[in-house]
């Protein structure tokens, strides 16, 4: 039997100050990780910098429960002159993320190993600079954006797992660096053509492609955020996740598919381990 990793996927960020209510991240992270355990699955929770001492508790029980906290950004709040870090050189990106991983580690007392920036924005340097810090998997690129903006131009990028490369995000090989990027419908565009559909219409698609094609790693990578309660059942957004979680399951076992629900970190060794098969 195949295995097929889903990959539940949590940006937080409810510090930020257009939000400015942690105590709906807690609510919104507990809850999500409840809704993944009672499946036997684990997550993905990417923090940004800011929120990781203001909720270390919640954070230590996450990780003894077998989900991951990985790394992410907004850098309004962390006095940089532009809040995309894909603006930014590799010089710089390293003093940016350098800051951000020691910060996690005071709070956490451990390195971060996933790393993911607000707006999936990055540049060439990304990359580079994330595998010189010591991270062992990305979920840095949304395949099909084309947000000059925010500078997340990702047209053409490669829609799978896959080792990034050292010079360009838009090339396979070369770093011994796991990109898992979340999953998107690559034909169906929305906000006037510069986003990627990732709505749960995509999934019978992703995971058909992928087995179609034999990938090193069959995985599906939905994304949120941490400004939805997904401890209360009535939530639209609960309800969303479960029906979500619900498809996975039937169309997973029509395919013969075994589902493994992984963080991040354990879906990029299994593509490690396949990758060199």
């Amino acid at each position: 039997m195949t295995d097929f990793h889903i990959i539940f996927t949590m940006d937080c960020e409810s510090c930020r100050p257009e939000i400015d209510d942690v105590a709906l991240g807690r609510r919104a992270m507990r809850g999500y990780a409840d809704l993944l355990e009672r499946e036997g699955w684990r997550g993905t929770f990417f923090v940004v910098p800011e929120q990781l001492p203001l909720m270390t508790d919640l954070l230590e029980e996450l990780i003894a429960g077998g989900h991951e906290i990985g790394l992410h950004f907004h850098l309004e709040t962390a006095g940089y002159p532009s809040p995309y870090l894909g603006v930014y050189s590799f010089e710089e990106q390293l003093e940016i993320i350098g800051k951000a991983k020691e910060t996690y580690r005071r709070a956490l007392g451990r390195e971060p190993g996933s790393l993911r920036p607000g707006f999936c924005s990055a540049n060439d340097a990304t990359f580079p600079a994330a595998h010189r810090l010591g991270f062992r998997q990305t979920s840095v690129s949304m395949p099909g954006r084309k947000m000059p903006r925010v500078a997340a131009n990702w047209a053409g990028a490669p829609l799978f797992a896959h080792y990034a490369h050292p010079h360009n995000r838009f090339l396979e090989g070369g770093l011994d660096l796991v990109e898992i990027p979340p999953s998107v419908d690559w034909e169906t565009m929305i906000w006037g053509g510069i986003h990627p559909q990732n709505h749960g219409f995509l999934i019978r698609k992703v995971m058909k492609r992928q087995c179609d094609e034999n990938l090193p790693l069959k995985a599906l990578v939905p994304i949120t955020h941490d400004i939805f309660d997904y401890s209360d059942p009535r939530n639209f957004r609960c309800e969303t996740m479960q029906g979500v979680i619900a498809e996975i399951k039937r169309y997973g076992q029509e395919l013969g598919l075994k589902l493994v629900g992984s963080t991040l970190a354990e879906a990029a060794a299994a593509f490690r381990k396949a990758a060199k098969q």
